[in-house]
């Protein structure tokens, strides 16, 4: 990434644009597509899942399911999903400290 910042600035279709994209895509003013991206970061052995999983669970944290599936287009059972799966739950640590006698 820091090479990136050390590039000079795009002269092709990307130069077009007034937006400076991090990813540029082929179109003016588009970035990188998704796809495209995750295919390059698999060419080289580069793993998107557990980035992406991350993200949404910090996104999850933040934000309430009604705002967070609208803004990511996800559904809103997922969107729900997420927010259960990024909320932290201490009862079952509780438990097991509690039955747990003093040394």
């Amino acid at each position: 990434m820091t090479d990136l910042t050390d590039m000079p600035p795009p002269t092709n279709w990307a130069a077009n644009s007034s937006q400076e994209w991090l990813f540029p895509g082929n179109r003016p003013g588009q970035h990188l597509s998704a796809t495209v991206l995750g295919r390059r970061l698999a060419a080289h052995h580069i793993p998107n899942r557990p980035a992406r999983a991350t993200a949404l669970v910090a996104f999850a944290q933040n934000l309430p399911p009604a705002v967070l599936g609208p803004m990511l287009g996800l559904h809103p059972v997922t969107a729900a999903h997420w927010r259960r799966r990024a909320s932290t739950d201490w009862t079952t640590c509780l438990e097991a400290h509690l039955a747990t006698p003093p040394p």
